[in-house]
């Protein structure tokens, strides 16, 4: 994606389906990009190094993604909550034991937004939601 104005330009590796109509399906949750999301179809380019690289969303899957960073130390404490928000329905992608993305659909992810707000606010986690933009 184009980056912001004022900012260093930042890559992140997705994992994805090149479609016939030259669009490519995003099959991971992205952990620090904004506006893309698991499911959604993306126009790419090739790069200079001959990977492709994500210009912008052309169908938006309607899903949700989550940041969440622990402040817990204990490696095992993300599992109750990647527990919990799995049950549902939703997908998680691991940076580490204390930080990794939620993807959720439409229909969970006010619930899934307000158990984070609620962990929040006990101190357990800092959490952002991956969309800055209105589901259209």
């Amino acid at each position: 994606m184009p980056p912001e104005p004022d900012t260093e330009q930042m890559w992140e590796g997705l994992r994805g389906r090149l479609e016939e109509d030259g669009t490519a399906t995003v099959l991971a949750v992205p952990a620090y990009l904004y506006d893309v999301n698991f499911g959604d179809g993306v126009n790419v380019m090739r790069s200079a190094e001959n990977a492709l690289v994500v210009t912008g969303v052309e169908r938006d899957a309607r899903n949700f993604a989550f940041r969440v960073l622990l402040k817990s130390d204990d490696p095992n404490a993300w599992q109750p909550l990647a527990s919990e928000v799995a049950e549902q329905g939703c997908l998680l992608d691991f940076i580490s034991p204390r930080f990794f993305a939620i993807s959720c659909g439409e229909p969970q992810a006010q619930e899934v937004a307000d158990r984070l707000f609620a962990l929040e606010r006990d101190g357990v986690l800092h959490y952002e939601t991956g969309r800055t933009q209105q589901v259209k």
